[in-house]
Protein backbone atom coordinates (compact mmCIF):
# COMPACT_ATOMS: atom_id res chain seq x y z
CA UNK A 1 0.00 0.00 0.00
CA UNK A 2 2.84 2.23 0.94
CA UNK A 3 4.38 1.72 -2.46
CA UNK A 4 1.40 2.43 -4.08
CA UNK A 5 1.49 5.61 -2.34
CA UNK A 6 4.21 6.75 -3.10
CA UNK A 7 3.77 5.37 -7.14
CA UNK A 8 0.80 7.65 -7.05
CA UNK A 9 2.32 10.83 -5.65
CA UNK A 10 5.45 10.24 -7.96
CA UNK A 11 2.55 9.98 -10.81
CA UNK A 12 0.34 12.50 -10.26
CA UNK A 13 3.69 15.54 -9.38
CA UNK A 14 5.08 14.07 -12.84
CA UNK A 15 1.50 14.74 -14.72
CA UNK A 16 1.58 17.73 -12.74
CA UNK A 17 4.76 19.28 -14.10
CA UNK A 18 4.36 18.11 -17.59
CA UNK A 19 1.12 19.90 -17.91
CA UNK A 20 2.97 23.64 -16.36
CA UNK A 21 5.64 22.82 -18.64
CA UNK A 22 3.42 22.85 -20.87
CA UNK A 23 1.46 25.70 -20.38
CA UNK A 24 5.27 27.83 -19.84
CA UNK A 25 6.19 26.84 -23.22
CA UNK A 26 2.52 27.71 -24.42
CA UNK A 27 2.46 31.16 -22.65
CA UNK A 28 6.36 31.90 -23.97
CA UNK A 29 5.83 31.45 -27.60
CA UNK A 30 2.45 33.12 -27.22
CA UNK A 31 3.88 36.21 -25.47
CA UNK A 32 6.80 36.21 -28.37
CA UNK A 33 4.16 35.89 -30.79
CA UNK A 34 2.31 39.31 -29.08
CA UNK A 35 5.53 40.98 -28.69
CA UNK A 36 5.81 40.83 -32.69
CA UNK A 37 2.52 41.97 -33.25
CA UNK A 38 2.88 45.05 -30.75
CA UNK A 39 6.24 45.94 -32.71
CA UNK A 40 4.54 45.47 -35.83
CA UNK A 41 6.87 42.82 -37.01
CA UNK A 42 4.86 41.12 -39.34
CA UNK A 43 7.01 38.26 -40.70
CA UNK A 44 7.70 37.28 -37.38
CA UNK A 45 3.45 37.16 -36.09
CA UNK A 46 3.17 35.13 -39.90
CA UNK A 47 6.57 32.39 -38.34
CA UNK A 48 4.30 31.67 -35.33
CA UNK A 49 1.27 31.33 -36.97
CA UNK A 50 -0.28 28.21 -37.65
CA UNK A 51 1.11 27.22 -41.35
CA UNK A 52 -2.39 25.65 -42.77
CA UNK A 53 -3.74 28.81 -42.81
CA UNK A 54 -1.73 30.07 -45.71
CA UNK A 55 -3.62 26.91 -47.92
CA UNK A 56 -6.61 29.58 -47.06
CA UNK A 57 -5.04 32.92 -47.75
CA UNK A 58 -1.14 33.36 -48.52
CA UNK A 59 1.59 34.24 -46.50
CA UNK A 60 1.77 37.49 -48.60
CA UNK A 61 -1.68 38.43 -48.68
CA UNK A 62 -1.78 37.75 -44.99
CA UNK A 63 0.91 40.01 -44.66
CA UNK A 64 -0.36 42.89 -46.63
CA UNK A 65 -3.87 42.20 -44.88
CA UNK A 66 -1.90 43.28 -41.87
CA UNK A 67 0.45 46.38 -43.01
CA UNK A 68 -3.14 47.60 -44.27
CA UNK A 69 -4.74 47.45 -41.48
CA UNK A 70 -2.68 49.06 -39.33
CA UNK A 71 -1.27 51.51 -41.19
CA UNK A 72 -4.30 52.60 -43.28
CA UNK A 73 -4.04 56.56 -44.28
CA UNK A 74 -7.05 57.23 -42.24
CA UNK A 75 -6.50 55.52 -39.23
CA UNK A 76 -3.30 54.40 -37.32
CA UNK A 77 -4.04 51.09 -35.26
CA UNK A 78 -1.42 50.38 -33.13
CA UNK A 79 -1.43 47.47 -30.41
CA UNK A 80 -0.16 49.30 -26.55
CA UNK A 81 0.28 45.67 -25.07
CA UNK A 82 -0.65 41.94 -25.26
CA UNK A 83 -0.64 39.94 -22.58
CA UNK A 84 -1.18 35.83 -21.76
CA UNK A 85 -2.82 35.26 -19.01
CA UNK A 86 -4.06 32.19 -19.20
CA UNK A 87 -3.36 28.72 -20.56
CA UNK A 88 -6.02 25.59 -20.67
CA UNK A 89 -5.06 22.08 -20.50
CA UNK A 90 -4.36 20.31 -23.44
CA UNK A 91 -5.95 18.23 -25.36
CA UNK A 92 -4.24 15.48 -28.45
CA UNK A 93 -5.93 14.40 -31.55
CA UNK A 94 -4.45 12.49 -34.25
CA UNK A 95 -1.57 13.35 -33.43
CA UNK A 96 -2.00 17.48 -33.03
CA UNK A 97 -1.72 18.76 -29.61
CA UNK A 98 -3.94 22.26 -28.95
CA UNK A 99 -4.37 24.29 -26.26
CA UNK A 100 -6.11 27.28 -25.88
CA UNK A 101 -4.53 30.65 -24.71
CA UNK A 102 -6.35 33.82 -23.19
CA UNK A 103 -4.88 37.45 -23.50
CA UNK A 104 -5.44 40.65 -22.36
CA UNK A 105 -5.07 43.08 -25.13
CA UNK A 106 -5.27 47.26 -25.50
CA UNK A 107 -5.14 48.42 -28.89
CA UNK A 108 -5.23 52.48 -29.66
CA UNK A 109 -6.71 53.71 -32.69
CA UNK A 110 -5.68 57.04 -34.35
CA UNK A 111 -7.82 59.39 -36.49
CA UNK A 112 -5.46 60.61 -38.97
CA UNK A 113 -8.27 61.84 -41.16
CA UNK A 114 -9.61 64.05 -38.56
CA UNK A 115 -6.37 65.99 -37.78
CA UNK A 116 -7.67 68.45 -39.76
CA UNK A 117 -10.77 69.37 -38.79
CA UNK A 118 -12.02 72.16 -35.72
CA UNK A 119 -11.82 71.15 -32.21
CA UNK A 120 -15.61 70.97 -32.03
CA UNK A 121 -15.87 68.65 -34.94
CA UNK A 122 -12.93 66.46 -33.83
CA UNK A 123 -14.35 66.59 -30.06
CA UNK A 124 -17.85 65.02 -31.92
CA UNK A 125 -16.59 62.27 -33.62
CA UNK A 126 -14.38 60.80 -31.19
CA UNK A 127 -17.77 60.97 -28.99
CA UNK A 128 -19.34 59.13 -31.82
CA UNK A 129 -16.64 56.77 -32.19
CA UNK A 130 -16.39 55.92 -28.64
CA UNK A 131 -20.17 55.17 -28.41
CA UNK A 132 -19.88 52.86 -31.07
CA UNK A 133 -17.11 50.53 -29.63
CA UNK A 134 -18.66 50.96 -26.11
CA UNK A 135 -21.52 48.57 -27.40
CA UNK A 136 -18.72 46.34 -28.36
CA UNK A 137 -16.19 46.17 -26.05
CA UNK A 138 -17.92 47.93 -22.67
CA UNK A 139 -17.94 51.65 -21.85
CA UNK A 140 -15.20 50.36 -18.92
CA UNK A 141 -13.14 49.44 -21.73
CA UNK A 142 -12.66 52.18 -23.82
CA UNK A 143 -10.95 55.29 -23.11
CA UNK A 144 -10.29 58.75 -25.39
CA UNK A 145 -8.03 60.91 -25.86
CA UNK A 146 -9.18 64.24 -28.11
CA UNK A 147 -5.33 65.80 -27.88
CA UNK A 148 -4.48 62.83 -29.87
CA UNK A 149 -7.81 62.02 -31.78
CA UNK A 150 -7.56 58.58 -30.31
CA UNK A 151 -8.97 55.34 -28.76
CA UNK A 152 -7.60 53.08 -26.68
CA UNK A 153 -9.42 49.79 -25.94
CA UNK A 154 -9.07 47.27 -23.56
CA UNK A 155 -10.34 43.83 -24.46
CA UNK A 156 -9.75 39.68 -23.55
CA UNK A 157 -9.91 37.43 -26.04
CA UNK A 158 -8.47 34.23 -26.59
CA UNK A 159 -6.98 32.14 -29.62
CA UNK A 160 -6.02 28.68 -29.94
CA UNK A 161 -1.87 26.94 -29.49
CA UNK A 162 -1.44 23.83 -32.29
CA UNK A 163 1.57 21.47 -31.57
CA UNK A 164 2.00 19.90 -35.21
CA UNK A 165 4.45 17.35 -35.46
CA UNK A 166 4.53 18.61 -39.37
CA UNK A 167 6.03 21.91 -38.23
CA UNK A 168 8.44 23.19 -35.53
CA UNK A 169 7.36 23.99 -31.88
CA UNK A 170 3.76 26.38 -30.89
CA UNK A 171 1.68 27.68 -33.60
CA UNK A 172 -1.15 30.05 -33.07
CA UNK A 173 -4.66 30.70 -34.73
CA UNK A 174 -6.55 33.25 -33.58
CA UNK A 175 -10.16 32.79 -32.65
CA UNK A 176 -12.30 35.98 -33.31
CA UNK A 177 -15.23 36.77 -35.47
CA UNK A 178 -13.25 37.56 -38.82
CA UNK A 179 -10.94 34.12 -38.35
CA UNK A 180 -14.24 31.90 -37.35
CA UNK A 181 -14.45 29.91 -40.97
CA UNK A 182 -11.24 28.84 -40.58
CA UNK A 183 -11.20 27.94 -37.14
CA UNK A 184 -14.02 25.83 -38.00
CA UNK A 185 -12.26 24.57 -40.94
CA UNK A 186 -8.84 23.59 -39.07
CA UNK A 187 -9.82 22.92 -35.64
CA UNK A 188 -11.93 19.76 -34.83
CA UNK A 189 -15.34 20.65 -33.31
CA UNK A 190 -14.34 18.48 -30.28
CA UNK A 191 -11.91 20.18 -29.69
CA UNK A 192 -12.99 23.79 -29.86
CA UNK A 193 -15.79 22.54 -27.39
CA UNK A 194 -13.83 21.46 -24.77
CA UNK A 195 -11.50 24.05 -24.58
CA UNK A 196 -13.43 26.80 -24.86
CA UNK A 197 -16.20 25.52 -21.90
CA UNK A 198 -14.20 27.67 -19.35
CA UNK A 199 -14.36 30.66 -21.46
Amino acid sequence: MKHFLIAAVIFFITISSFSQSHKEDITKNAQAYYDHMTNQNFDGVLDYMYPKVFDFASREQMKAGMEQMLNAPDMKIEFVSNDVTRVSNEIEVDQIIYAAVYYNSKMRMTFLSEKDATEEDQKGFLEFMKTTMDSQFGEENVTSDVKTMSLVVNMDADMFAIKDPKYNGWKFMGNDDSMKQLVNAIVPESVRTELLKEK
